[in-house]
């Protein structure tokens, strides 16, 4: 994904190494079910975030790396979390926490994994008053995930949607980016600038996520097709798709009651524009991303911010 910044693979590297040695604790079970949780796979989306943000300014693994991992492992630990209240089996191919050892067990290690993140702010030198990025974005997310579950198997509104998504997604990109600018003594104008694009792209990159339902190849994503819509979340496609054609609400509650077929729904959201305009709005986000980096001094790194946006 970085090929053409040696730089920033090269980070990444050392990081990947990094996030290991913290992982640790005296309990193995703990160190072994963190590092399942948390070297799983995944792309390293924020923690390159965090890089990136952080070679604007005066770069320090010192400071960078603890807050890199200190947004990678929250997420992480709301991942366990989600499988727990989803009972889901499987992630990225591999048998949940939950699953493999039982809810008790996941709820802890998920516990511990959310204070290791808090505990790594500490080391990123940044003074109490600059880390309350990170609480903001814990309080938004368990007002997001709350709010989701809350609101299964019921239509909600586009704008509810989207402040339920930047709340849950973007605030996680935007807290890497600003933690990233911080720990490198950047303005906090400059800092405000990476949030926002770190938001826009939560909100793209969610929305993104929200397509791959439709068009998902089990084999890949490791989920049937409208997964999500099984589980009673109603994602963007459909909203826009119910839109377009009202009468298809009523055979999405008859899908939620037990009844209907997920192939009809599947074609209906295409018929109905669900899939085109979803496309439109998260263009609308890419274009948000591409303003703010306009207003971020130019650097190789600020390609890099361009390029990873097209990749959406």
């Amino acid at each position: 994904m970085w090929s053409k910044y040696p730089v920033i693979n090269e980070e990444l590297a050392a990081f990947e190494k990094y996030l290991e040695t913290v992982l640790k604790s005296k309990n193995k079970f703990l160190t072994d079910a963190s590092r399942d949780a948390v070297l799983s796979g995944g792309k390293r989306l924020r923690p390159a975030f965090t890089i990136i943000a952080a070679l604007h300014g005066e770069y320090d693994r010192k400071r960078v790396f603890p807050a890199a991992a200190s947004v990678e492992i929250l997420h992480a630990a709301t991942l366990v979390h989600d499988d727990i209240i989803d009972n889901a089996k499987t992630r990225r191919g591999k048998i949940t926490l939950s699953e493999k050892h039982n809810t008790n067990l996941a709820v802890y290690t998920g516990d511990y994994l959310l204070t290791k993140s808090l505990k790594l702010l500490i080391k990123t030198g940044l003074k109490p008053e600059k880390l309350d990025v990170l609480a903001k974005a814990i309080t938004l997310l368990c007002e997001g995930e709350v709010d989701q579950y809350l609101n299964r198997y019921s239509v909600s509104s586009v704008y509810n949607y989207l402040k339920r998504i930047l709340g849950k997604t973007g605030v996680l990109f935007s807290a890497s980016m600003v933690l990233g600018a911080k720990t490198a003594n950047l303005s906090d104008d400059i800092a405000r600038q990476f949030g926002r694009f770190g938001l826009s792209f939560g909100a793209a990159f969610q929305i993104r996520d929200d397509l791959l339902d439709i068009f998902s190849d089990p084999a890949k994503e490791g989920k049937p097709v409208l997964n999500d819509l099984k589980e009673g979340i109603v994602t963007l496609p459909v909203i826009m798709a119910i839109r377009n054609t009202p009468g298809l609400l009523n055979e999405i509650n008859n899908f939620f009651d037990g009844h209907g077929d997920i192939n009809s729904i599947l074609k209906s959201i295409k018929i109905s524009g669900g899939v085109r305009d979803s496309e439109k709005l998260k263009d609308r986000y890419k274009e948000k991303c591409r303003h703010y980096i306009e207003k971020i001094p130019h650097t190789p790194y600020t390609d890099a911010m361009s390029e990873i946006v097209n990749w959406l």
